[in-house]
């Protein structure tokens, strides 16, 4: 008989409509590590926070959605259930989930730091009131690093920041750095678009809010499509500055701004040449990064978070700093020098397939596991 096993995340399927899967990089790594653990032999238990109860199953993983918006109702109704079940794990899937009713011992998944947001409130007392909050987010994050039973960090930003502020105090047997990972496609399906670059395709293909750097991006090419009218571009994806988008471009015949499935994001990448990845802040080893790479785009990125995890700069990708004359530049270099980014594409392509495979993560999830100590993992064979 499997057993239970319980996840808790924010949001997976979306809170108001549950027939809706959420598009993001947590939701994508849930999707994989609820897999890795059915394989194993356990039976995943979902739970979010939504506006009305409901209980589904998706691919042998039960999703209850708690009819809890407060992340503090949401968090106390998923623990007396979970104990109510008397379900020995918890993972807790981010960081905003473990507040206030979290268990010590249990699996905590740190995404990347998100606290590392600019303060330019031009008000004094405005700035002190969110750098409190600041604070307290950061040794939020830390407390539940120090009291886990198992860590697993995406990048070593955050690895590195518990070791200078937790000091004797940070067991580094329960964290582990495992970055996150992307399906390297056949060669075939996007070395053809280098052989033809008299247009070329530029791709965001991320979440429309202010931390993935989506107003930079916008401002930044709003003059490159009058510069260079054999560009393209597709903002793809969805969020609170849709409106923002539609409205500067309304009348730009070389943008267009889509929502796409994620599961039909790959066959976009493999036809774009470029792939911007703009963060602000709160960025762990970004999955939309590493997609882009595994389908053979030349990428700019910022050099915010775990994006530096990634990316090494003039080999698989472009590291910028984050601002819009950066973004600029760097797309204008890549036009001008389209052999060079093609290396750098063939580059990329070759990092994701050696290093961030969806195989060499799942193996570093189940060791991870296991040597954390975790018995009931420790017969289990590593899944293929």
């Amino acid at each position: 008989m499997k057993q239970d096993i319980a996840i808790l995340t924010n949001n997976f399927l979306d809170p108001d409509d549950p027939s809706k899967t959420n598009i993001g990089g947590v939701e994508t790594w849930l999707s994989e590590f609820s897999r890795l653990l059915i394989d194993m032999g356990y039976s995943p238990i979902i739970y979010q926070s939504s506006v009305s109860y409901f209980l589904l199953e998706q691919n042998g993983v039960k999703i209850i959605g708690t009819g809890q918006m407060d992340r503090y109702k949401f968090s106390k109704w998923s623990h007396k259930d979970i104990k109510k079940k008397q379900i020995k794990w918890i993972v807790y899937a981010t960081s905003f989930v473990g507040e206030k009713y979290f268990i010590p011992n249990q699996i905590f998944i740190q995404h990347g730091i998100h606290w590392d947001y600019p303060n330019m409130r031009p008000n004094f007392f405005e700035r002190i009131k969110w750098e409190s909050i600041r604070k307290k987010l950061s040794q939020h994050d830390l407390k539940m690093c120090k009291n886990a039973k198992l860590t697993i960090s995406v990048d070593t930003n955050f690895i590195n920041y518990a070791r200078i502020k937790l000091g004797k105090y940070l067991d580094q047997n329960r964290i582990r750095y495992v970055p996150n990972f992307a399906i390297a496609h056949d060669k075939i399906e996007w070395q053809k678009k280098w052989d033809s670059t008299e247009n070329i395709d530029i791709i965001f293909a991320r979440r429309f809010v202010g931390r993935r750097g989506v107003h930079h991006f916008a401002t930044a090419i709003e003059g490159l499509i009058r510069d260079f009218s054999n560009i393209n571009v597709l903002i793809a994806g969805k969020g609170p500055a849709e409106n923002f988008l539609r409205n500067k471009f309304k009348s730009d015949k070389q943008v267009e701004i889509q929502e796409i499935p994620h599961e039909k994001i790959a066959s976009k990448l493999n036809k774009s040449h470029i792939a911007v990845i703009p963060s602000i802040y709160s960025e762990g080893t970004s999955l939309s990064c590493l997609e882009a790479m595994a389908s053979g785009c030349a990428v700019i990125a910022t050099n915010v978070g775990g994006l530096g995890n990634i990316i090494l700069p003039d080999f698989n990708g472009l590291l910028i700093k984050p601002t819009i004359k950066d973004i600029r530049e760097a797309i204008i270099h890549l036009i001008h020098n389209l052999t060079y980014a093609e290396e750098l594409a063939n580059n990329g392509f070759e990092t994701v397939t050696h290093a961030f495979s969806l195989t060499n993560w799942k193996k570093r999830i189940y060791e991870s596991l296991i040597k954390s100590g975790i018995r009931d993992f420790s017969n289990r064979q590593i899944p293929s």
